[in-house]
This record gives C-alpha cells, structure tokens and sequence, in this order.
C-alpha cells in the first residue's frame, strides 16, 4: 500500500511565510547604485565653493594669490538640440569676508552617457558613462580643436577614495588631459623642456572637489639646461572644494 505524507496547513503557511520573509529581507539589503552622472549633479540652486591657489613664474619669478571661486546654477534652458542644459554662474571674491562679484558663465549638458561643458565658447566633453580606469575620449569632439582621432582626456582612477581639505570622499573619479598642439598634433608635455597636466577629481553625489592645472616653460631660449627648479614661465592653479549648498 502506497501511504502519503501531508502536513499540516498551518505549518505549510508558516514556511511559506519564511520563505517570503526571506527573500523580502533580501531585496531590501541589496543596494541600487546610483547613476554615473552622479559624479557631476546638476541642480538649480545649488552651488559649490573652491579655495584657489593660483602660483605664476614670469622670467623666473614666482607669485601667489589665493581667492574664492563659487559655481551656482542659476537656471536652465533648452539647447537647439531639444536638451536641458543648466547655466552656471561663476563667482569671485578675495576672502570669505568679501562680497562675492560675479566673474564668468559657463554651461552644462548632463545625459546619461557624458557631461558636456561649454565655457568661453567652447564646448568639451567632460565626462563619459559609463566610467571605467584608463578609458579614453576625445574632450574636444564638439569645438574647433578636433582632431578627431585625439584621446586627449582619460580616466585615470575609477571608484577610488580621495582626501582633500580633510574630508575623505568615499567613491571619486580622476581624468587626466593631454594637451596637444593643434598646429603639429604632438603633445605639449614632452616631459623636458614643457609641462601641460590638467586633472579634475569628481566625487560620487557631490561634483568636483579638485581641479588641477600645470603649464610650465622651463627654458626661455632654446639653448639652456632645463631645470626643474628653475621655470622661465609657467602657472599652477589648485581649486579644492570647500562647500556645498543651496541658495
């Protein structure tokens, strides 16, 4: 005789009960990662406040000034393109006691796959989707500069932590430039007699917190010893994040 097992139902909706429990519990725990344009949000009324370092050599002689820049989004419109595109109004101020007086405007171009920049007439590519380490693009796709076989701009760390101001930022990203010249196509920064180094650092849910810019001419006639304590001409600009917030 073939016998059959059955459980009682209260038990069987108890392990039902479980079991939807359980994979509830697992739903809730796993995490939505937030979109890659993160990196660089872009809403009205924000702003965000950079110290700024700027250090110049003019026939070997070095001087420094410190200021404040603050980027506030002050709008949006519609590009021919039928895109949102966000106005950026730049400030600057010489201390924290100053007024601020507005200095430039930029705009920005969020989507999905890149951010796009347009400053001074000039539209670059400042960021591509998604992100990943040593990729490279061509920054200058959209303005007069196009090469179009240049990758002038990359990914140099992806989803790294970076202290800046002492505050760490968790997840960030860091581009790197090469700049060229348009004129012969070859790179600026020969390592000897030229520096041109450009590098931003964007943090996840914040936007950028470091801007860097090098460009150094060592030598002012083509017959001496390059030396690099020794800059003929040249700039460093440093802007670190100090604050964000809403107007």
């Amino acid at each position: 005789m073939t016998q059959r097992y059955t459980r009682p139902l209260g038990q069987l909706l108890l392990i039902g009960s479980l079991v939807l429990a359980a994979v509830a519990c697992t739903e809730s725990n796993e995490e939505t990662p937030a979109p890659e344009n993160d990196y660089y949000p872009v809403t009205v009324g924000t702003y965000r406040t950079y110290a700024v370092t700027d250090s110049l050599w003019r026939d070997n002689v070095l001087t420094v000034q410190q200021f404040q820049f603050r980027e506030r989004v002050a709008g949006t419109f519609t590009d021919a393109s039928g895109q949102t595109a966000y106005n950026v109004i730049r400030s600057r101020r010489a201390t924290a006691t100053d007024a601020w007086q507005d200095d430039s405007t930029l705009v920005l171009l969020p989507t999905d796959r890149t951010l796009q920049q347009i400053r001074n007439n000039r539209r670059t590519v400042e960021l591509v989707f998604p992100t990943r380490t040593g990729y490279s693009w061509n920054r200058d796709a959209y303005n007069a500069l196009d090469t179009v076989t240049a990758q002038n701009r990359q990914y140099q760390q992806v989803g790294e932590s970076y202290t800046v101001n002492g505050r760490t930022y968790e997840r960030t990203v860091t581009t790197t430039d090469t700049e060229l010249n348009t004129a012969t196509g070859t790179t600026l920064d020969d390592g000897l007699y030229n520096v041109a180094k450009y590098r931003q650092v964007y943090a996840q849910g914040v936007g950028p917190v470091a801007r860097v810019r090098r460009r150094f001419v060592y030598c002012g006639t083509g017959n001496c010893v390059p030396s690099k304590t020794n800059i003929y001409r040249g700039q460093v600009r440093r802007e670190t994040l100090l604050e964000t917030g809403n107007l």
